[in-house]
């Protein structure tokens, strides 16, 4: 379980360094470093929103797929308890 994890830790911390690498952020200060992966994470969460609220809905109307909400609830309905 110990090998496991150290080799889990060892993949994270090669990935984390290749990150710095390419993004050059090993060469700024600290709180400039977390300023930029703030910054990186709010754009993941407004893309990440911006799909699931605006591109899932119109490829799905494209599509002629309910979205899950109302198939559940025609499930509901047509079936009392």
């Amino acid at each position: 379980m110990i090998q496991l994890l150290d080799k889990v830790l060892s993949f994270i911390n090669y990935w984390w360094f290749r990150y710095l690498m390419i993004t050059e952020l090993y060469m700024v200060e600290s709180w400039e470093r977390v300023t930029i992966h703030v910054f990186l994470f709010v754009i993941f969460l407004l893309q990440w929103y911006f799909n699931c609220k605006v591109v899932l809905p119109f490829t799905g109307s494209l599509f002629g797929i309910q979205p899950v909400e109302q198939q559940l609830a025609g499930v509901a309905r047509s079936h009392p308890n």
